[in-house]
């Protein structure tokens, strides 16, 4: 089943029941097109025309891929959240 996106600005958030127990959002205000999000996780994310990530409407690649990919944001524009319980797991919330 592919992701369920909703982009609203700059601000993207996506799911993708049955595959991922995360919601993932991205905030492209934040990013700084560094790409290690692609190369980690290619059938999650890429960029845009301005370099700016998004989230794909496709199968994606596994949840620990997804949160590497995360975790290796130098400007931390990827959240991700678990799904049932809305809880910010990455970056920790402070």
């Amino acid at each position: 089943m592919p992701a369920q996106v909703n982009a609203n600005g700059q601000h993207w958030t996506a799911t993708n029941p049955g595959k991922s127990k995360y919601v993932v959002e991205v905030l492209q205000d934040v990013c700084i097109g560094a790409a290690s999000c692609v190369a980690i996780a290619a059938d999650t994310f890429q960029l845009d025309e301005e370099n700016k990530v998004y989230i794909l409407e496709t199968d994606w690649d596994q949840d620990d891929i997804i949160m590497a990919a995360a975790q290796s944001c130098p400007v931390f524009a990827i959240i991700i959240k678990d799904a049932e319980t809305g809880q910010q797991i990455f970056p920790e919330p402070v």
